[in-house]
């Protein structure tokens, strides 16, 4: 006789091997239940070549992504999981590429913000002025003064064109066939320092000839110290012991020349085609400019005279248009036009100083006399004293301050000069009308009220 099973049991025998499915691994390995077998599956089948760090994050079973749960992090390179952007290095994906070592952001990592006020320097934060060993403040950035070719030694200190910064010192190119280490340009084949290599020493009672360390120098070889040199042809030594060949050029028959249509200036070789230092000519330099087919290109705003680059405006020397000259002693170039200095004054076409002139005492054309002939400080006066205690004809000045007789009568001070216990001092005039003002930096950092001048001015001393 047929038994029939009931309708439950029949359905319970089919779902245990399904059952069996999710719990057991068929390779073999630890197991894992089914939803961490779904995740897995959903993340392979979202990702593709070059995404894997997609298919390594997973989605949890809130269906969150779990690398959204850790804060900060060190990000990601390669294709970015949130923007989908590729990053390269040295940018790093922190929710969009960036670079840790100087966001202030993700300094260091994803999500390490600095305080405010502080820097990002190589991945750390750092206080107002303040650089990492190795570096030094210069204006508001961090510089590597060793290197730098902008700020070679210090800050400020600018290599020439075609120099390199190394070890802090401008260097030029060596000559054809001197190699550079460290600072200095040797002959490898004959230096006993750099004997074959950059610090190859030979031994005290070794010489170097060929690149290397010998007994004795060879015959066709000259003895220079410790060296073993070709005189005819070692850049170091051409022609005799020490007598090196400047940068670009070669050592040929005992005689430094240059190569390749280059032309000597000084002990460089250069192509007075191209090079602003030497535009045309030794010497010529271009200013700031360029130099093309042996012309000066010069910047924005500067015209070029007698082959050098100049501003019209304010060139005393070519003041509105090329040799036009103001006075040395009395004028100033301003938007193009020769003025009279800060603190004189233009009466009848000449730039006085009406503080101490008896024909213009005050003004123009208000003139001493009588029992009143000589002028200090702008006024009629019948004898030097007090504030203008030193006389010069029919005048009474100051000889510690009046830049037109400093020190004695008649020592005028240059146009950027005034003058300070008798001696002609630098300066420069501020946009602040008054003291203390914060332009005033540098090696002119003092600031004082000037009545030659009749303004502010900053000096590295006030008189």
């Amino acid at each position: 006789m047929r038994t029939t099973l009931p309708s439950w049991i029949t359905a319970l025998t089919l779902l245990l091997p399904l059952a069996g499915c999710g719990t057991k691994d068929p390779a073999g390995s630890s197991g894992t239940d089914s939803s961490t077998d779904a995740s897995s599956t959903v993340a392979s089948s979202t990702s593709g070549p070059g995404t894997a760090t997609v298919a390594t994050t997973g989605v949890t079973t809130s269906g969150v992504s779990d690398s959204a749960t850790s804060s900060p992090t060190t990000g990601t390179t390669g294709v970015s999981a949130t923007s989908g952007v590729m990053c390269t290095p040295p940018e790093t994906d922190c929710g969009g590429c960036t670079n840790t070592d100087i966001d202030v952001s993700n300094c260091g990592s994803c999500g390490n913000a600095c305080p405010p006020d502080n820097s990002c320097q190589q991945g750390q934060c750092l206080l107002p002025g303040e650089c990492l060993p190795g570096s030094v403040l210069c204006g508001d950035q961090c510089v590597d003064v060793s290197v730098d070719p902008d700020n070679c030694g210090g800050c400020n200190n600018n290599c020439d064109p075609g120099d390199s910064c190394v070890l802090g010192n401008c260097v030029q190119g060596c000559a054809l066939g001197a190699t550079l280490c460290g600072i200095d340009c040797v002959t490898l084949d004959s230096d006993a320092g750099n004997c074959g290599a950059c610090g190859n020493a030979c031994a005290d009672n070794e010489f170097c000839a060929a690149g290397s360390c010998v007994g004795m120098c060879p015959m066709g070889t000259i003895q220079c110290g410790q060296d073993c040199a070709d005189p005819a042809t070692d850049p170091n030594n051409c022609g005799g012991c020490n007598d090196d060949c400047g940068a670009g050029q070669v050592c040929v028959n005992g005689n430094c020349n240059c190569d390749g249509g280059l032309v000597e200036c000084g002990q460089q070789c250069v192509d007075i085609a191209t090079d602003p230092n030497h535009c045309g000519d030794c010497g010529n330099d271009c200013n700031g400019g360029t130099c093309t087919n042996g012309q000066c290109d010069c910047p924005m705003g500067e015209e070029s005279c007698n082959g050098q680059c100049t501003d019209l405006q304010v060139d005393p020397d070519n003041c509105g248009m090329c040799g036009e000259q103001c006075d040395g002693n009395l004028e100033v170039c301003g938007a193009g036009n020769c003025e009279c200095k800060p603190g004189l004054e233009l009466c009848n076409g000449q730039c006085l100083d009406t503080f101490n002139n008896a024909q213009n005492c005050g003004g123009c054309n208000k003139a001493c006399g009588g029992q009143t002939p000589l002028c200090g400080g702008g006024q009629c006066i019948g004898q030097c004293g007090n504030n203008f205690p030193n006389k010069c004809g029919n005048t009474c000045t100051d000889f510690d301050t009046d830049p037109l007789n400093c020190g004695q009568c008649g020592d005028v001070c240059n146009n950027d000069e005034i003058c300070v216990q008798g001696n002609c001092e630098n300066f420069e005039i501020p946009q602040c009308d008054q003291c203390p003002c914060n332009e005033c930096q540098g090696d002119l950092d003092q600031c004082c009220f000037n009545e030659f001048v009749n303004h502010t001015v900053c000096a590295a001393e006030c008189p």
